[in-house]
């Protein structure tokens, strides 16, 4: 009875505390499992990034990189209409791209307005934050970077009940060889920071630099 008893009061040795050897082998493991995750992540979004394709506007109008693996819509509004199906957020990240002769009198600086106040028309609570002048170098052009935000409602005409979102965007406008190039980009404003990369790589295949020549 007595040994029946010992063996029931001692402690079990799954109840034992690890010894400092085998707390640093699991803190090495934590560490590796950390690490080697986190390069896998990279190596995905890198290779997401750099998966492209070059996209041509028409003829005497420079071509333009865009992510490869984006769905492409229709519109007959656009020239380029794109959306990322893995984007953060509700908003789709979308890049869109239209073309359009210049009127007679106009440049970058009336176009960028006369699209500033149908924006005002057509966007709810639209609102620009920064307008910057712009050089696109590829074809020697001065342009302008607008900066706004507005307020989306995604989901509404799925039938889906969610909050509106915040929707961060900016429009490039340009011309060349007679004609105004509006390049779109938005994406939910707060996840900007992640899906700015994207657009980065519209801008760098036009070598978009802020200022004057």
């Amino acid at each position: 009875m007595s040994s029946l008893l010992m063996r029931l009061t001692k402690p079990s040795i799954t109840n034992e505390p690890p010894t400092q050897r085998e707390l640093n082998r699991n803190e090495i493991a934590v560490v590796i499992t950390f690490i080697f995750a986190l390069f896998l992540g990279i190596g995905i979004r890198n290779n997401s990034i750099n998966n492209n394709r070059d996209v041509e506007l028409g003829a005497g109008l420079p071509t333009i990189s865009v992510p490869a693996n984006w769905i492409t819509g229709t519109s007959p509004d656009y020239v380029v209409s794109l959306r990322n199906p893995r984007g953060a957020g509700i908003f789709d990240t979308e890049i869109l791209v239209a073309v359009q002769p210049l009127g007679e009198n106009e440049n970058p600086v009336t176009v960028r307005t006369k699209l500033g106040f149908q924006h005002t028309q057509e966007l709810l609570r639209y609102r620009e934050l920064e307008a910057v002048p712009v050089t696109v170098t590829v074809v020697g052009v001065e342009g302008v970077l607008v900066t706004y935000a507005y307020v989306a409602d995604p989901t509404r005409e799925q039938g889906a009940v969610a909050p509106p979102v915040v929707v961060q965007a900016q429009d490039l406008v340009f011309a060349v060889n007679g004609n105004a190039v509006i390049v779109t980009m938005a994406a939910d404003a707060a996840h900007w920071d992640k899906e700015e990369t994207y657009f980065d790589l519209v801008k760098n295949s036009l070598r978009v630099k802020e200022g004057g020549e």
